[in-house]
């Protein structure tokens, strides 16, 4: 039997270190947005979390002696255990939203979930952030321990590797939908394995505790968050992107909110489902022979279109459980006709590579209640709804063709950005077959009978675009809410950031010369989450906003950084650093100047993906490249991966930007940002010319 008191080599808990933290920040990405009311809708909160404490673990790792260090990631672990406990036990909700719709600063979000306006809910909720930091900090700090152990190089492509494999076996339990528990299965041997060689009791206490955490994700799962005491639940299933239950009464939720109801045929023909059909047979227009639904859902759109004749249907969701669940228990069967086309993917996507002509294009109920990426304000049908997006639309039509929006807007000023967007499209406003000012809307585009005039209504309202594509938000604009939290937080990180640099220069005489350099890992942290961002975006306007193109975004970039690591093991450094940053400065400019967007143009699909590819990666590797060469030899490399992280977290706060002056901005953010670096990095140089890392230096340091 193996002695569990042998720890594995170094590099091998490194880079489990590296895998668990990577792992775990997906499952609460996911796991506490299915289990926290609307908490879908802010993923990118969790992520800050993750970034503020594995930065503090980096950055503070030495303030914890080696023999208490695994005590501290034991102790991360007994915090998780509690923070599933806790969601166990009391439910708890996003504060600020209603029972019917939430609008946070002026930003919309739909839901259907339990009223709250506790004060006690922010207190709440602002415990489980701080949770969150605490958890990542604890496991960070032991990290770091292991890093520092290495040379910076080698130390980084260790935890970039752990990262890589984190990432991949998410993509697998994805990929197999397997259900939460199962994810806390797969952390346990993680901590083991990092906890290696620090005594059988502690190991033994761990698998207890993330036992029990187990056992009670998977009893969440055999419960209706909604509704606990309920006795129809019928099947809980998670998607690539959510959390998923079914009940008997046809009613499918989503992260614990109703989101759909399964209708019968009887039922639908006496529905709004069936209004586009009348409205064509009134205006004796052609049969309604081709139809595509865009968000098809559980089925009600394609069944209402069978129902109406239609000789093929073309039913696109991008949710594979939920089109399972429509093929399983949706009472008219639609899914099961086979004059129904069903693609599971995302709807701009298929717009885009789609040769078919329709009559009659349906804008279905596409309200996604969750974010693209934790790093991106996106929601899935996002690029649905600008005004590229409805001229690609209005390409697929046929001659008389039509297209119909139709949904449970909520506010009118919604509904008057879908008639804005229209009229630039076809040059006509569409026509309303649903009373206005309502929360519910019908509206149908006809070339041949536009609206007698434009609507009255919400002058005061910006136009979605690819560029700025928020249909939620009714101006260009940071909401006010959302500025004064992030004003509060840079604030706390530039006063601990202070705090850190005075601190040092009391204790180590070495540091206080090395200020500059600080700066410069901490813009590149800023600027790289906003390359991470950008590319995000990019592809999922260019190919789609499925979590495997997110995933392989992400992949991409971590493997870009093993690759510029093995190349500045060898590059001369002397002139390949502004080199690097000329290169950068000039793919920023590119991305400013020829915005991706233009690419949609390129029909066939592998030569804009080698563009796309192209364009987004380039700036990504140069990036790499100069984080690189300037990590190699540096003393303390550990701190500075902690301050690499700092401005990550800054960088997260900063895409909020886009709100206000859209996606392409963040370009010249991230070119400001480099540039900066490169200047921070010729003055430290210029300031201390005699001052290079030693190895004896580095270890006085670590001391």
């Amino acid at each position: 039997m193996t002695d569990l008191t042998d720890p594995p080599p170094p590099a091998v808990r490194l880079f489990f270190a590296a895998f668990l933290m990577l792992f775990l920040e997906l499952v609460l990405i996911r796991y506490l947005a299915g289990n926290i009311w609307n908490m879908g809708y802010f993923p990118n909160l969790v992520l800050l979390g993750v970034f503020i404490g594995m930065g503090l673990g980096f950055v503070c790792h030495q303030a914890v002696a080696e023999s208490h260090s695994p005590m501290l990631l034991q102790l991360a672990a007994c915090l998780l255990a509690l923070l599933v406990i806790f969601l166990y036990v009391k439910h708890p909700v996003v504060p600020g939203f209603f029972d019917w719709y939430g609008s946070i600063g002026g930003e919309v979000y739909f839901t259907s979930g339990p009223v709250t306006s506790r004060a006690w809910d922010y207190v709440i909720f602002s415990g489980l952030f701080l949770s969150v930091i605490l958890i990542f900090a604890l496991i960070a700090q032991r990290t770091a321990k292991f890093f520092r152990v290495f040379p910076p190089l080698r130390a980084y492509s260790l935890d970039i590797a752990g990262s890589c494999t984190g990432i991949l076996a998410f993509m697998l339990c994805s990929w197999l939908q397997l259900p939460a528990w199962s994810w806390f299965v797969v952390l346990i041997p993680l901590f083991l394995v990092v906890l290696w060689g620090s005594g059988l009791k502690r190991q033994l206490l761990v698998l207890a505790v993330l036992g029990v955490a187990v056992v009670l994700v998977w009893k969440q799962d055999t419960k209706l968050l909604l509704r606990p005491d309920s006795t129809g639940l019928v099947a809980v299933r998670w998607s690539p992107y959510q959390k998923v239950e079914y009940e008997s009464s046809r009613n499918i939720f989503v992260n614990g909110i109703g989101h759909q109801q399964m209708w019968s045929a009887a039922t639908l023909q006496q529905s709004f489902y069936t209004i586009p059909y009348r409205y064509r047979a009134y205006r004796q227009l052609p049969p309604t022979q081709d139809v595509l639904v865009i968000g098809a859902g559980s089925g009600n759109d394609v069944a209402a279109a069978l129902l109406s004749g239609a000789a093929r249907v073309d039913a696109v969701e991008i949710d594979p459980v939920i089109a399972d669940l429509g093929s399983k228990y949706h009472p008219a069967r639609p899914y099961q006709d086979a004059r129904v086309h069903l693609v599971v993917d995302d709807a701009r996507a298929f717009m885009n590579y789609t040769t078919r002509k329709y009559d009659l294009i349906v804008f279905a109920l596409t309200d996604s209640l969750i974010k693209v990426s934790p790093i991106a304000q996106l929601r899935l049908e996002n690029y649905i709804f600008t005004a590229e997006s409805i001229r690609t639309a209005v390409h697929l039509l046929k001659e008389d063709g039509n297209l119909l929006f139709c949904n449970f807007y909520r506010l009118p000023w919604i509904t008057r950005k879908l008639e804005l967007m229209i009229h630039q499209a076809i040059g006509v406003y569409p026509v309303a077959l649903s009373p206005r000012n309502s929360d519910f809307a019908v509206l149908i585009a006809d070339p041949r009978n536009p609206a007698p005039e434009a609507p009255v209504g919400y002058a005061d309202v910006s136009m979605p675009t690819d560029d700025w594509p928020f249909l939620y938000l009714q101006t260009r604009g940071i909401p006010a809410m959302y500025l004064n939290v992030l004003l509060a937080l840079g604030l706390l990180i530039v006063l601990f950031a202070l705090y850190l640099q005075i601190s040092a220069r009391k204790r180590y005489a070495l540091v206080q010369t090395r200020a500059l350099i600080k700066g410069a890992f901490f813009f590149m942290g800023l600027a790289f989450l906003l390359l991470e961002t950008k590319g995000i975006i990019q592809f999922s306007l260019l190919f789609g906003t499925t979590w495997l193109n997110n995933s392989l975004v992400f992949l991409a970039v971590l493997l870009l950084v093993l690759l510029a690591n093995y190349l500045v093991s060898w590059c001369p450094r002397p002139w390949t650093l502004p080199v690097a940053c000329v290169l950068l400065s000039g793919c920023c400019l590119v991305q400013i100047f020829y915005p991706l967007a233009r690419l949609l143009a390129i029909q066939h699909v592998a030569l804009r993906f080698m563009l796309a590819s192209l364009v987004t990666f380039s700036p990504i590797f140069f990036a790499n490249l100069l984080f690189s060469m300037t990590l190699r030899d540096r003393p303390l490399a550990e701190h500075l991966f902690g301050w690499n992280l700092l401005g990550a977290f800054c960088g997260g706060l900063l895409e909020y930007t886009s709100m206000a002056v859209g996606y392409t901005f963040l370009s010249f953010i991230v070119l400001v940002s480099y540039n900066l670096v490169f200047v921070l990095l010729v003055i430290d140089k210029k300031k201390h010319p005699a001052l290079s890392p030693t190895p004896a230096a580095s270890h006085i340091l670590r001391q």
